[in-house]
């Protein structure tokens, strides 16, 4: 599978499942490793043992708020976002990143 193809369980093609794919694509990568940090820091914030969670990458950046995981294109004109989406979807969406990238 090419990994501007990728979808995970539950994607529907929307404009923030859009948003999320190409963050997965230009900013997380091809690294299980990356993925496995960004899930950890992602459950450390819903769980509550750390008040934040944010980065920036090449072309997204994300920040965990109460409303969900918050997408955010780095270059004008970007039409799919500002995207908030539910921890649930974005845990799934990673977890299934990870599972790609170690293949």
């Amino acid at each position: 599978m090419n990994s501007e193809t990728f979808r995970w369980s539950g994607y529907d093609d929307s404009p923030a499942h859009q948003a999320l794919q190409g963050f997965l694509v230009l900013d997380v990568q091809h690294s299980a490793t990356q993925t496995e940090e960004l899930i950890t820091g992602i459950q450390r914030y819903i769980t509550g043992k750390i008040e934040e969670f944010s980065g920036c990458g090449n072309g997204y950046e994300f920040e965990c708020c109460p409303e969900g995981f918050l997408l955010e294109c780095l270059y004008p004109g970007d039409n799919l976002t500002p995207a908030t989406l539910p921890f649930p979807l974005v845990l799934t969406a990673l977890k299934e990143w990870a599972a790609y990238c170690r293949q």
